[in-house]
């Protein structure tokens, strides 16, 4: 049986840290967005205006910086994604040989 040898992108243990750091900085909106999801909730009975108006414009600050963060992380997450695309290869070894499985 023949098998090509490939070779493999070496991925260094900096891209890796800055993957984790990328994925725990996006991790840390998960409590602010799921606030912003209970406010938009539908929500039956007694309305009070003074209260929505004032939670309205909080609610509006947290998603701006959302919105800044998130773009920024996106950038970031583009390039993390692009450096680890054009690392180098390293040769695997079995490159140019048979395999022979008996």
């Amino acid at each position: 049986m023949d098998k090509q040898g490939q070779n493999l992108k070496a991925v260094t243990y900096q891209d890796i840290i800055e993957l984790r750091d990328f994925m725990e900085k996006m991790a840390s909106w998960q409590e602010p967005l799921a606030i912003l999801d209970h406010f938009f909730q539908f929500r039956s009975g007694p309305i009070n205006k003074k209260r929505i108006v004032k939670e309205y414009y909080a609610r509006a600050q947290m998603f701006h910086a959302f919105y800044e963060d998130y773009n920024r992380l996106i950038e970031l997450g583009d390039e993390l994604v692009m450096e680890m695309v054009r690392a180098e290869k390293v040769e695997t070894g079995f490159e140019g040989k048979k395999m022979n499985l008996e």
